[in-house]
């Protein structure tokens, strides 16, 4: 099995303005956090036989200056609590990336029961110009990626990605919702439901590494948000 964790020294220093908030965080242990994260159905779209794996991973790898892990299928590379995914943002915005992450969310899609039916998709690359017109259909909503875009959008890309999902999301009345976490290569996406995701966002600290809304990740990031 493969475990996803990233140590302290692979994130950026915590700002000073930052350190208040780990003093002042709630004293839990881990066994404490997940417990509490089992109550508000963290675990309900994982099978069964990985319940306490994952459980027991992540208290033994809780730390709230950090970030939350999981399990990795090694197979599938699905993530075996069927939330927390790894997002190449570089992947992401080059040319097929948006439907290669479609396929790989898709288990999570089945397991929420999300349709994502892509009707049509396209992809305009300028290369001599340097600009890029980027649209997709899902559910029959046409979406725009990038419109006359220029210049590399690795956080635009995840940023658009993340808004069509939360409106299909929304749309279809799923309770979940799409969080990002850090960024680059080193990016994550997370489906949380609105409770889970204020209890995680009281417990962890560092901006970098803990899941953001949308609109938060963009300030944290320096990503100008697009329209979809």
């Amino acid at each position: 099995m493969l475990y996803l964790a990233i140590t302290a020294c692979n994130s950026k220093s915590i700002p000073e303005k930052e350190t208040a908030s780990i003093s002042t965080a709630p004293k839990i242990s881990g066994k404490e956090f997940v417990a509490h994260l089992e109550k508000l159905g963290y675990f309900k779209y994982a099978s069964p036989k990985d319940f306490d794996s994952l459980k027991v991973n992540m208290a033994n790898l809780y730390d709230p200056s950090n970030e939350l892990v999981t399990i990795w299928d090694d197979e599938t590379g699905t993530p075996r609590d069927y939330r927390l995914y790894a997002c190449d943002s570089e992947a992401l915005f080059e040319a097929g990336g948006f439907k290669e992450m479609l396929a790989a969310l898709k288990p999570t899609f089945d397991k929420i029961g999300l349709k994502t039916e892509v009707s049509s998709h396209v992809e305009e690359w300028d290369t001599k110009n340097n600009w890029l017109n980027h649209f997709i259909s899902i559910n029959g909503t046409r979406y725009t990626i990038f419109k006359n875009f220029t210049g590399s959008g690795w956080g635009e890309a995840v940023q658009t990605f993340a808004d069509i999902l939360n409106n299909e999301l929304q749309l279809q009345n799923k309770e979940d919702r799409i969080y990002l976490i850090n960024g680059g290569n080193d990016g994550r996406i997370i489906f949380l439901s609105p409770a889970q995701f204020n209890y995680i966002d009281s417990i962890y600290n560092n901006k970098q590494w803990k899941p953001l809304e949308v609109k938060d990740w963009c300030l944290e990031m320096n990503v100008k948000p697009q329209k979809i």
